[in-house]
């Protein structure tokens, strides 16, 4: 809308960034100005990047990435599962992410015990399965209800975006720990070119064939050589 304003001639204030009544104002009094070029062409703000690899809040990817590899070694059945306790970080349990009876699927994504017991009952490599019918399984609902949070006021924060927690789990008669780590995607465990790809793959495949998602991978890794981004923006277009 402001720029088809602006080609009709339409002019707004001068200072509508640094002014009394503009931009920086509205969310920090007094503004710090200075920091507008403080490390300018040497930091990067958007460095490192904080990717998701699973389609869940960020806070509790390092949970679901510690259940995923655990299950691949040790087959879990959902229904001899006795006990879960994730202890951690203060952060991924607050009370926005402590819900256990969400009601859509959004809701379930912020909770940490919600999305502990969808992963513990699907294979969350695959992002669809994290949809209206997980929301209402009453195994899930029986789980997340029953999944015990304890804050560690003193955990350290290992790296930047990364809350490291411990999980408990009783199944079976068995007692098992997990530990997590920076989840992939993290500042400090970033993904390669290699894993980024799989991920698109994995995660478009219910919408592309496999040859358009080979083309759009081949155009993004080849962007330094483009010389007409339209090419790409009409790979981007469903059929």
């Amino acid at each position: 809308e402001s720029a088809l304003l602006a080609r009709q001639g339409v002019r707004g204030p001068a200072r509508v960034l640094e002014g009394r009544y503009g931009y920086f104002n509205a969310f920090s009094t007094p503004p710090r100005m200075e920091r507008l070029v403080e490390g300018l062409g040497t930091e990067w703000a958007i460095e490192p990047p904080s990717l998701k690899s699973y389609a869940t809040h960020v806070t509790h990817q390092a949970v679901v990435e510690a259940i995923q590899s655990f299950k691949r070694e040790h087959p879990l059945d959902p229904k001899a599962i006795t006990r879960v306790v994730i202890s951690g970080a203060p952060r991924i349990m607050e009370e926005r992410h402590a819900e256990r009876e969400p009601t859509d699927v959004l809701g379930g994504q912020y909770s940490l015990p919600f999305t502990t017991a969808v992963a513990l009952t699907r294979d969350m490599a695959n992002p669809l399965v994290y949809n209206t019918d997980a929301v209402a399984d009453p195994i899930v609902r029986d789980l997340a209800r029953r999944i015990e949070l304890v804050p560690l006021e003193n955990t350290p924060h290992e790296a930047p975006g990364v809350w490291p927690a411990e999980i408990l789990l009783e199944c079976a008669g068995q007692r098992h720990t997990l530990r997590t780590h920076p989840h992939k995607g993290s500042p400090s465990n970033p993904f390669t070119w290699k894993e980024v790809c799989e991920k698109f793959g994995r995660y478009t495949a219910p919408v592309l064939d496999a040859k358009h998602s080979t083309a759009i991978i081949d155009a993004v890794g080849g962007y330094e050589q483009v010389a007409d981004m339209a090419s790409v923006a009409r790979l981007l277009a469903l059929p």
